[in-house]
């Protein structure tokens, strides 16, 4: 195979490793270009630091970015955003400064990585001031994803009515992904009654979308709505809209461990139900309550212990914990949102165990230490 073959195979792989969160395997593929003596291209040595990112081994994307004598808009960028997404917005601020500094002009990737940055920090007027100042400072009219960054910025502020206002203002037409991020922060903030609208109107712009059905049926059920809760169920089923399976996965030695909540079907099964239980007494003995508000089944309160007591998330931790040294970093990918029982319960494992659990769910990365989490409980 030529070398460009070899630099374009590399790309590729990196490329899915990165949306694995596959660390293990990302770092036999760089050791591989090493040891073979590849050519470390800047589009090589950024798709490597991306995949380090989104593996959450900041680090060692930094090192690589560090190391590479040439770079250019796009690697900067992929490496503002790599602090931001892992919840390290002073790095990602910083960052940025040098990379002006450099005489690099930002493109609309950077400024989405800076605003995501921005969100991470709780810099609210600095956020605004530059979506107000874009065009003007940048030459770059603000997009959608630019706009649901300030959004989540206000969300994590409180600022909901200001959020709202922002969507209802601005000239582009609001997309899902916009409303999406102001649910998030109806959830929560805990405010119901604009949440509701709020699914509405995403249901109008997309009326099989399973996210705000899902989060009108807690609303519901959080009212004890439960024939409401059963026409939302029904609406569903019969529009055939199916929430996807949560699941899990862990690397271990270079294979991916998968699992589904409730998931018995695991060679070490037997082993892990009994981690869970040590786990589940050990947070229960530090006054851990479950959260069972998400769970919008009208059953017993018990059944709903259950029910997330063996979330896929959970079980994954178990793996991890029986499988791996003392002191070793967990990483857990989770195809959906940690719910807010199990990232309760992994802040208690981090403490107790003494371990940095990494999460990456479909919002963002949690670091897991010490007891608590990179996301200062926002997600």
């Amino acid at each position: 195979m030529s070398v460009p073959g070899d630099e374009i195979t590399m790309l590729s792989v990196a490329s899915a490793l990165a949306n694995l969160g596959a660390l293990e395997m990302g770092r036999w593929v760089h050791a591989y270009i090493d040891r073979n003596q590849m050519n470390m291209t800047v589009s090589l040595a950024t798709a490597l630091i991306n995949m380090y990112a989104k593996c959450g081994e900041i680090e060692s994307a930094r090192y690589l970015f560090d190391r590479m004598p040439e770079k250019d808009v796009r690697m900067w960028s992929i490496m503002i955003s790599g602090f931001a997404v892992n919840g390290l917005a002073k790095e990602a601020l910083d960052l940025f400064s040098q990379m002006k500094s450099a005489g690099f002009k930002p493109d609309s990737v950077t400024l989405t990585g800076v605003l995501s940055a921005c969100s991470h920090a709780g810099m609210v007027q600095e956020g605004l001031r530059l979506l107000d100042r874009m065009a003007a400072d940048y030459l770059i009219e603000p997009t959608i994803e630019h706009y649901g960054c300030v959004v989540d910025l206000l969300g994590r502020a409180g600022q909901l009515e200001e959020a709202l206002a922002l969507i209802n203002r601005i000239s582009l037409r609001a997309d899902v992904a916009l409303w999406g991020a102001l649910l998030v922060a109806c959830r929560v903030h805990k405010n119901l009654e604009m949440g509701e609208m709020v699914a509405k109107e995403m249901l109008k712009l997309d009326p099989v979308n399973a996210g705000a059905r899902v989060f009108l049926s807690n609303v519901y059920a959080a009212s004890g709505k439960w024939g409401l809760v059963e026409d939302v169920r029904k609406g569903m089923k019969e529009q055939m809209i199916y929430k996807p399976p949560g699941s899990s996965s862990i690397e271990l030695d270079g294979t991916v461990h998968e699992f589904l909540s409730g998931d018995r079907s695991h060679s070490h099964s037997d082993q892990i139900y009994k981690m869970l239980d040590e786990i589940c007494n050990i947070v229960r003995s530090r006054g851990h309550k479950s959260t069972t508000k998400e769970v919008t089944f009208d059953i017993d309160e018990e059944d709903k212990e259950a029910c997330v007591s063996q979330h896929s998330e959970k079980l994954a931790v178990a793996f991890g914990l029986i499988n791996t040294r003392k002191g070793a970093v967990l990483r857990i990918v989770k195809n959906l949102r940690i719910c807010e029982d199990c990232h309760s319960v992994m802040k208690l494992v981090s403490e107790v165990f003494d371990r940095t659990i990494i999460v990456r769910d479909r919002n963002r990365f949690h670091h897991f230490n010490g007891g608590s989490c990179s996301c200062r409980d926002y997600w």
